[in-house]
């Protein structure tokens, strides 16, 4: 599966992150990016960057201080009004990340010794739900669309180990991990996608309420 990528510039010990920002929007000028400072009372700036790079389409990233995770992390990437288009697909999106990364964020690595955590754009079902993953994987491999009890059970449990896991689903990664595992149609991931969802929310008011 794919997804869209972060990515995160992590304070040397005793940086705080609004020298950090500071330091992030020196070097982008170095560069020559053109760029924007947001600032507040709180120590909360945020920072837009413009790209327009390898013909991708003209956009601005969006960098927001993390004081609670000792970062700068790039949040967002806006495609600007005059790229034409209104939406930038996964694609695109991961490759103006990684080359404004790999321009300002490497290059502060190298020279001050910030770390940089950027996860990747390829993942499983697997490294969202670790702990849920082998009861969905043993109602997958049964036969889930048959309705038999046993199969229903299997379902059941997936559904009450998620729940009991804490863990956090996206209704958009099942249906891409049923549309690329199983091959169903999209009539049936979504009756599958809403009743995990309608299941979840029950087994959550149970709880509030017991």
């Amino acid at each position: 599966m794919k997804r869209y990528k972060s990515c995160s510039l992590l304070c040397n010990d005793g940086q705080q992150p609004i020298t950090l920002l500071d330091l992030i929007e020196q070097v982008s000028k170095q560069k020559e990016y053109q760029v924007e400072r947001f600032k507040t009372e709180r120590e909360n700036d945020s920072l837009s960057v413009y790209i327009q790079k390898e013909a991708l389409p003209y956009s601005r990233l969006i960098l927001f201080i993390k004081n609670e995770d000792k970062a700068v992390d790039i949040v967002n990437i806006i495609p600007m009004p005059q790229s034409g288009i209104s939406h930038i697909e996964c694609e695109t999106y991961n490759r103006l990340l990684d080359i404004y990364s790999g321009d300002v964020f490497a290059l502060i690595e190298h020279q001050y010794g910030n770390g940089i955590y950027q996860n990747t754009e390829d993942y499983t079902i697997q490294d969202v739900i670790p702990q849920s993953y082998p009861l969905l994987n043993r109602w997958l491999k049964g036969y889930p669309l048959s309705s038999h009890p046993l199969d229903t059970e299997r379902w059941y449990a997936f559904v009450v180990g998620l729940h009991n896991s804490g863990e956090h689903l996206s209704l958009s990664d099942l249906k891409k991990h049923l549309a690329e595992t199983c091959g169903w149609n999209e009539e049936k991931i979504n009756e599958f996608s809403l009743k995990l969802e309608s299941q979840l929310e029950l087994l959550a008011y149970y709880d509030q309420h017991q």
